[in-house]
């Protein structure tokens, strides 16, 4: 019985931990976004924050998944922006090009998926590119910081 408690006040635990990593890098995403006079740019960010604090275990989480998966998608969104006029068939190949090129690159991150939307949309352009990253790097820190919190305190 002793052993069910613990282990109920340990899952509580991580659920507080995964909520203040969450509000603390979507606040900092939130004042970076403000900056360059767009909130767009922190859409798939909820999801990846949701993997990051909910399930930071999951391959999707690990931080070159997050950083290759937005690249790559960043990337193929864009050549798909400036060359393909917003035809329905070379978004939907686009989408598969990037999928494949995670894939292949084992950088899967699916919230990246909506980024290669928002970038065929025009939401994302080459200004926003340093915000972009500039956020995936704030989220990864603080995931990485939410991790070793979690560790040292159960030591």
């Amino acid at each position: 019985m002793h052993n069910a408690k613990k282990r109920r006040n340990f899952h509580l635990f991580e659920s507080i931990l995964a909520g203040i990593g969450a509000f603390i890098g979507l606040s900092l995403i939130g004042l970076i976004a403000q900056k360059a006079q767009t909130l767009m740019v922190i859409a798939p960010f909820g999801a990846t924050a949701v993997l990051l604090f909910s399930a930071p275990n999951s391959p999707f989480s690990k931080p070159l998944n997050i950083f290759g998966g937005y690249l790559i998608s960043t990337v193929i969104g864009s050549l798909v922006l400036f060359y393909g006029h917003n035809d329905w068939m070379i978004i939907g190949g686009g989408l598969g090009v990037t999928i494949m090129l995670m894939h292949w690159t084992k950088t899967i991150h699916p919230p990246a998926g909506a980024n290669f939307l928002i970038v065929t949309q025009g939401h994302l352009t080459l200004y926003l590119l340093e915000p972009l990253f500039i956020g995936l790097i704030t989220l990864i820190i603080i995931g990485i910081g939410i991790e070793k919190i979690k560790k040292k305190l159960l030591i």
